[in-house]
C-alpha cells in the first residue's frame, strides 16, 4: 500500500535511538525526508549513517536539548531554514528514570516535566502555526502504556505521561479544522536500551537475574514475548502518513495486549 508519505519532511525526536530511530527507519524507506533530533551528536552521526543505504532521500540531523526552550527554538530556526516545511512531527522524548513515588526530589521533578511534558508543549507551540498556514500536519508521540496502568517503580512516568496525553487530545481537538491530525502510541515492554536498563532495575529491587525478570515480565504479556521496535514504527507510519485522514485524538496501544485496560 502507498502511505503517500514519500517526499514528506518529517522531525523525529529522540531519531538517534530505540523506538525514535526505528520509526525514522520506517519513515526513510517509505520515502520520507526525516531529520533526526537528539542530544548526542555522535549518535546523531551513526544513526544517519546506519539509515543512508536504505532511505530514498538523504536523512539529516540537529542536536538539541528538547528540556531547554533556546534549544528548542534554534532547531525550529534550523528546520525553517533546511526544510521549510514540516509535515510530521514525531515527539519521542526518553522516558524518566525509575524509583518509586517518594524517591524524588524537586529537583528530578523538574528535570523529569521539562523532559516529558514541557518538551512537547514547547514543540507544539513552536511547530503547530507552521502546519496551521499548511494547512497539514501529522505529529506523533511516543509514550507508554503506563498511561492506561501504572508501571511498578516508576513514579515519574505514571504520573507526568497521563498529562502529556490530556494536553494532545485537548490540542488534537483545537487544531482539527486545520487539518492537524494528532495521535499517541502507547508502547508496551520493547526491546529497547530503555527496556534492558529497566529489566535490571526491577531484577536489583527483586534480588534476582535480569533472565529470571525478562521471563517473568514476558509471561504477563499475551503474545507471550516483548515487542519489537519495528512493529511500533509500522503503526507510527500509518498515522503520519497521508493515508491516515481521519484518526486523531487516539491513544493507541502497541503491546501484545499487555494493557487490561477496556479502554
Amino acid at each position: 500500500m502507498d502511505l503517500e508519505i514519500s517526499g514528506k519532511q518529517i522531525i523525529v525526536i529522540g531519531g538517534s535511538k530505540g523506538l525514535g530511530f526505528a520509526c525514522a527507519q520506517t519513515l526513510a524507506e517509505e520515502g520520507a525526508r526525516v531529520a533526526l533530533i537528539s542530544r548526542n551528536k555522535d549518535n546523531l552521526k551513526t544513526a544517519v549513517k546506519a539509515l543512508k543505504n536504505k532511505a530514498k532521500n538523504e536523512p539529516v540531523f540537529f542536536a538539541c536539548n528538547i528540556s531547554k526552550q533556546d534549544e528548542i527554538k534554534a532547531l525550529f530556526d534550523w528546520v525553517q531554514k533546511s526544510f521549510r516545511r514540516v509535515d510530521g512531527l514525531v515527539l519521542n522524548a526518553g522516558g524518566p528514570p525509575a524509583g518509586g513515588a517518594l524517591a524524588f526530589d524537586d529537583a528530578q521533578w523538574q528535570t523529569a516535566l521539562d523532559t516529558t511534558l514541557l518538551s512537547v508543549i514547547r514543540l507544539t507551540r513552536q511547530f503547530i502555526p507552521l502546519m496551521q498556514t499548511q494547512k497539514y500536519g501529522r505529529i506523533v508521540a511516543i509514550e507508554s502504556t503506563s498511561v492506561k496502568q501504572s508501571i511498578e517503580n516508576l513514579a515519574l512516568s505514571n504520573t507526568i505521561r497521563p498529562a502529556v496525553v490530556a494536553y494532545l487530545k485537548t490540542l488534537s481537538v483545537e487544531i482539527a479544522r486545520d487539518n492537524i491530525l494528532v495521535n499517541i502510541i502507547l508502547p508496551g515492554p520493547t526491546r529497547t536500551e530503555r527496556l534492558e536498563s529497566l529489566l535490571q532495575s526491577w531484577a536489583e529491587k527483586a534480588e534476582t537475574s535480569m533472565d529470571e525478570i525478562a521471563r517473568i515480565r514476558e509471561a504477563q504479556i499475551p503474545l507471550g514475548r516483548f515487542g519489537n521496535p519495528g512493529e511500533l514504527a509500522a503503526l507510527a507510519a500509518f498515522l503520519l502518513s497521508g493515508k491516515n485522514t481521519y484518526i486523531t485524538g487516539q491513544s493507541i496501544a502497541v503491546d501484545g495486549g499487555y494493557s487490561k485496560s477496556v479502554f
